[in-house]
């Protein structure tokens, strides 16, 4: 992702508000962009089935159906996204370019495969009588499997601008046509939701295809033992277990949900104050780019470079302590940016969450919420540190540790009562955070002993 920094640092450089604003501008639309797309787009046909009297219940359905689908697709392209992602990487850095669209033809044929039988298995679960349902519930599942996994490849092909425009054109297509076939209730809102999805999916793929030619047919060497990275699978999937572990254990407790159709269930406790402050972290992952993507990226560029070329002992150390330097500053603009938008809306959350029809009474849930999302956006920075060192074994680690502190304290939050409720969310993320800085900060105290002797 290093690519993205030259662009960051050309208007850091400008040595003008203009330029400062621009970069973090970049910064935001880059990171927060497909989120934002995403979100404020189920918002809008939310909005526009109560202005012109829709079926709200199909509606709920709806948005409950996608929410399900976007959380249990992340997890299974998890599996693959980060594996290819790193052979993708390794490929371009010796010179092998066309074994790019090959390998990213074979993850697809297999995440495919993979989302075809978690979604067949789920889609039992739909009363009888349901089979246009199922059939689309499938489909826009192994969809949202594809765009994922092509969405990190193009990230990592440093194609971010490509990855907004394409979520921006598919989900204006879903509002559009949601709104032909809202009469056709559940069934018409997924065909839209699919139609929109199937559109990103050939946009991205035309777009790598076109970048990055190649004779080859489908190819699984991604996957082959001494080439793929394994553990990266773990890392994916747990990583993203971890995140969604506190809404499916509100989802799957009777007391703090309703079954909406089929597996899908809605959680009127939590759904709402969660996402809502999920919003927050636009800011934290701006800094996040211009920060760790510029300056740490930069600095870990000068390090490795002269490692490889042999200098002294000396100038390692004084590079390792601009690197070191570098990854602490970015981390503590992290927290010192998000920790102040965190301030503000724990002053302002009442007024906040009215502008989104939440009752006042979950006021108390979306400042824990948003607190715990704070920690998650830290985490985040600092687990990019460690990919950069290729710590991957510690970050697997880590990973296990927030799903399993996530799972455990989301349940002890519900056991205590409603007070708790989101508690198990925040506390897990900034546990981990706590312990992934600790363990942060040992590498890099020792980061020329780790990069000759691992």
């Amino acid at each position: 992702m290093a690519g993205i920094g030259f662009a960051f640092r050309r208007n850091l450089q400008s040595e003008s508000y203009l330029g400062l604003f621009r970069a973090y501008a970049v910064a935001a639309v880059v990171g927060s962009g497909p989120w934002l797309i995403s979100m404020g787009s189920l918002l809008c046909i939310g909005l526009y089935a109560q202005q012109v009297g829709r079926d709200t219940d199909v509606v709920t359905q709806f948005l409950g159906t996608v929410t399900h689908l976007m959380a249990l697709s992340l997890i299974v392209a998890g599996v693959l996204q980060l594996v290819l992602v790193r052979f993708v990487a390794d490929q371009l850095f010796t010179g092998r370019t066309d074994q790019v669209f090959p390998n990213l033809l074979g993850a697809m044929a297999a995440v495919t495969a993979l989302g075809a039988v978690v979604a067949s298995v789920e889609s039992f679960a739909f009363p009888p009588g349901t089979a246009l349902l199922r059939a689309l519930y499938v489909a826009a599942f192994v969809a949202l499997c594809n765009v994922w996994l092509l969405a990190a490849m193009m990230s990592g092909l440093k194609k971010y601008f490509g990855v907004v425009v394409v979520f921006g054109v598919g989900y204006l297509a879903i509002v559009s046509v949601a709104g032909l076939l809202s009469h056709f209730q559940l069934p018409g809102y997924l065909a839209a939701f699919l139609l929109g999805q199937g559109a990103m999916l050939l946009g991205m793929l035309a777009l790598v295809r076109r970048d990055y030619p190649s004779s080859g047919l489908v190819s699984l060497k991604f996957l082959t033992p001494g080439t793929a990275h394994y553990d990266l699978a773990a890392i994916g999937m747990l990583f993203n277990i971890a995140v969604w572990a506190d809404k499916f254990v509100f989802w799957s407790n009777p007391v703090t949900s309703v079954g909406l159709i089929g597996p899908v269930r809605y959680s009127i406790v939590y759904d709402v104050p969660i996402f809502v402050s999920y919003l927050s972290v636009v800011p934290g992952v701006a800094v996040f780019f211009v920060r760790i993507e510029a300056d740490f990226a930069s600095a870990y560029d000068r390090y490795f470079s002269a490692v490889r070329q042999g200098e002294t002992l000396q100038e390692l150390h004084r590079l390792r302590d601009e690197l070191v330097v570098s990854a602490r500053a970015g981390l503590f603009d992290i927290l010192r940016v998000h920790g102040t938008v965190v301030a503000g809306l724990l002053l302002l959350g009442t007024p906040i969450i009215g502008l989104f029809g939440i009752p006042a009474i979950y006021s108390y849930l979306f400042k824990v919420d948003v607190v715990g999302v704070g920690f998650q956006t830290f985490l985040l920075g600092i687990f990019t540190v460690l990919f950069y060192l290729d710590y991957r074994r510690l970050v697997l680690w880590l990973c296990g540790i927030f799903a399993v502190a996530n799972v455990g304290l989301s349940l002890l939050s519900q056991a205590l009562g409603p007070r708790f409720y989101g508690f198990g969310f925040a506390v897990s993320a900034a546990l981990t955070s706590a312990l992934s800085l600790q363990a942060l900060s040992h590498r890099l105290d020792r980061l020329e002993y780790e990069t000759f002797m691992r």
